[in-house]
């Protein structure tokens, strides 16, 4: 209806403008030593006026020319004010559509979170912490203020839309991503939000925390990469400190991301093709990169399936997963 609007106005003022052109030309033409001749002069007389260029090439001399030279001068202020006010609207509007993350990004291999609260704020600060490429969709507009006051541009993206406008989380290169991250403080939204997701982007690897064990088995069905119990891992590491703390506090060590170069971190890389490791064996492998780079290998990931403890002889295949254990300083020669 807007558009609709806007476009009688235009045409109104099209059609006046014309006939005050048309008025000028008539009165200015007809008198003598005149300088407006004809409807060109007219015409650029009207556009150097109304755009406040003022050449003064061409002027009216009669009454009625003059008359109509004063309402080209007032239009001009109203032409003016008009282009400074929609210039300033739409420069707003894109400032805000930036900020909103209505441009999206170009992200590849990236983690996206889907939902904001306390849990997935602790969850996004550990990836920032490991200098991973992330991307956050929240649907509230505090939620976004938040994220911009704690993260800059370079070390997160954030969309705010509403979360059921798949269109919209396309816009995160959602299928471009290593895994999403789905945080809602009811299991039971998380579960109905996962099946809707699942819906429309059905190759992605989704993860969720749930406090409700029960609905781990809901998850499956989905095909959840990764269910994580929140209460189960709390009451592991918990039960941990009171009868193995040392082995604790390796645990808590390894699993959360180092900020100083000796710190420890478990880590993991895919081999690529033509990587030095490919047809090696384990063994070989481990003795290679614990006496060149100081690196443990721990474990081998093939086809999802985790292999804890490799036999010595087990041969390395392309898109096997390396996982290993290495401080901040050495884990980026295989990364």
């Amino acid at each position: 209806m807007k558009s609709k609007h806007k476009l009688i106005l235009f045409i109104i003022i099209v059609g006046v403008y014309n006939i005050l052109v048309y008025g000028l030309f008539y009165f200015e033409s007809n008198f003598e030593n005149t300088n407006i001749r004809n409807l060109a002069d007219a015409y650029w007389y009207s556009l150097v006026t109304l755009t406040t260029v003022g050449y003064g090439d061409f002027y009216p001399i009669t009454f009625w020319g003059r008359l109509i030279g004063i309402l080209f001068v007032l239009g001009s202020l109203g032409f003016l004010g008009y282009l400074i006010t929609e210039l300033s609207v739409k420069i707003s509007e894109y400032l805000k559509k930036r900020e909103m993350g209505f441009f999206g990004t170009k992200m590849k291999n990236h983690c996206i979170i889907i939902g904001w609260n306390s849990f997935s704020k602790s969850v996004a600060e550990q990836i920032v912490k490991a200098d991973e490429p992330l991307a956050i969709v929240v649907n509230k507009e505090s939620d976004l203020k938040d994220i911009r006051q704690i993260y800059s541009d370079d070390q997160c993206f954030v969309l705010q839309t509403n979360l059921k406008d798949y269109e919209s989380i396309e816009k995160v290169n959602i299928l471009d991503s290593r895994r999403v991250y789905i945080s809602f403080e009811n299991d039971t939204d998380t579960l109905v939000y996962t099946i809707s997701l699942k819906k429309r982007f059905e190759k992605i690897n989704c993860v969720v925390a749930i406090e409700n064990v029960e609905l781990k088995s809901s998850f499956n069905y989905l095909g959840v990469q990764f269910i994580i119990p929140k209460k189960e891992i709390v009451s592991k590491f918990i039960a941990s400190y009171i009868f193995e703390p040392n082995v604790a506090l390796l645990t808590e060590d390894l699993i959360s991301t180092s900020t100083e170069k000796s710190n420890l971190d478990i880590c993991e890389t895919e081999l690529s093709i033509n990587n030095e490791f490919i047809n090696a064996s384990f063994i070989e492998v481990f003795f290679k990169l614990k006496k060149d780079l100081g690196i443990t290998l721990v474990a081998i990931s093939r086809n999802g399936e985790l292999i804890k403890n490799p036999e010595n002889d087990l041969k390395l295949l392309e898109k096997d997963t390396l996982v290993y254990i290495a401080n901040g300083e050495n884990k980026q020669y295989l990364n």
